[in-house]
């Protein structure tokens, strides 16, 4: 018999909706973690079902109607891996298999690179079901291996890389709209690359051709060779990580391409400038929010690394801002970016764009719109 924990009143509409999340205030009630509840309003009526989690989210969400955990692993991820074969373009082989809530597995992500499928949990509640998830992978037509990257603080608690199934190399080659790729799936960061900037990646390289380049907290340089590859008049990649630019050099080498006619340089992009303005000007740092800091400081932040950055673009440059911080909304972040330019001249904005369709984003979940790009033109 399922246990039946207790919404209460303010909790049930959103629930309803299909948020896929019940905060600890919001619940009556608790379980073992890992374990299925179903979720019932104050008069007892069901709401849901789920999957009890710790912390400040009591439950993962899973649906209206109770099902087998077996039944929703294998059904959804079988979905959302036909899908990405619909809307992931080109040549193409690395990509996000399962995004959590938006393919109605909330704290789930799973990513593909090549015949490897990679595993990150965000949450505990998951934990438990391991091998359940291990066997529903496996069941995908093109996996070889399986490995759960770990690094999650509050679910793992250790940093590494376990191996579920198969053999999982140092590195593996991948493709990216025809490019080769570089993935350290035991090191790099996140699962291996930022497969949600795919299209973006994309985006800059039509945007480069003929252009002198600067990719600031460039890591392994996937926008510096989308950009060099469509015909850069010259790339400068700036990382604080001489192992990631040394992966950036390799992969410049793969796809034919001489590094040493460009530039990669060891560098903390707030000590540093270049020697002279550039004509498309990447900017995608690491997160510059952490913990409970404020919206207003983290305002603060995008708006200060703005202002650095945007003299080092010349009259009618661009800069390509981006941003990986769920803390703010697009329009606030986008606020802090202009609040920033505005003393290196007049800019316009030319497009914005947030993660591929790899990425869903369940409609009831705001919380999940966390990636932000844009591109400004300066015209004085």
């Amino acid at each position: 018999m399922i246990k039946r924990l207790q919404l209460v009143a303010d909790a049930v509409g959103p629930i309803a909706r299909g948020h896929p999340w019940v905060y600890r205030e919001g619940l009556r009630g608790h379980a073992e973690v890992g374990e299925l509840v179903q979720l019932v309003d104050p008069r007892n009526r069901p709401v849901s079902f789920g999957i009890f989690d710790e912390g400040a989210i009591s439950v993962r969400v899973l649906g209206r109607e109770v099902t087998s955990l077996d039944r929703v692993l294998s059904d959804r991820l079988a979905r959302a891996d036909s899908l990405r074969f619909r809307v992931v373009p080109g040549v193409t082989d690395c990509w996000r298999v399962v995004n959590g809530a938006g393919d109605g597995l909330p704290g789930i992500v799973i990513d593909r690179y090549g015949e490897l499928a990679v595993l990150r949990l965000y949450s505990k509640a998951w934990v438990p079901h391991l091998e359940l998830i291990t066997r529903s992978i496996k069941r995908l037509g093109w996996v070889g291996s399986i490995a759960r990257r770990l690094g999650v603080t509050r679910v793992d608690g250790r940093e590494g890389l376990d191996v579920l199934h198969g053999q999982v190399p140092d590195v593996v080659h991948v493709q990216e709209h025809g490019i080769q790729l570089l993935v350290r799936p035991r090191e790099g960061q996140k699962t291996g690359l930022f497969l949600d900037q795919r299209e973006n990646r994309r985006r800059v390289g039509e945007l480069a051709p003929g252009r002198r380049v600067l990719n600031l907290f460039g890591y392994n340089g996937g926008f510096s060779i989308h950009a060099a590859m469509a015909g850069a008049a010259h790339v400068h990649t700036v990382d604080l990580s001489e192992p990631a630019l040394e992966d950036a050099r390799e992969i410049f080498r793969m796809n034919g391409l001489d590094p040493r006619q460009h530039a990669f340089e060891k560098a903390d992009i707030f000590r540093w400038k270049p020697t002279a303005p550039v004509d498309l000007l990447i900017c995608d740092p690491p997160s510059l929010t952490h913990g409970k800091k404020s919206d207003g400081a983290a305002r603060t932040a995008y708006r200060d690394l703005s202002r650095l950055v945007s003299p080092w673009v010349s009259k009618d440059g661009l800069l390509a801002a981006s941003s990986c911080s769920a803390r703010l909304t697009f329009d606030a972040w986008e606020r802090a970016v202009r609040d920033g330019i505005k003393r290196a001249g007049q800019w316009a904005s030319l497009e914005r764009a947030e993660a591929p369709a790899d990425h869903p984003v369940a409609t009831e979940h705001p919380e999940g719109r966390y990636l932000k790009f844009l591109v400004l033109r300066r015209l004085t």
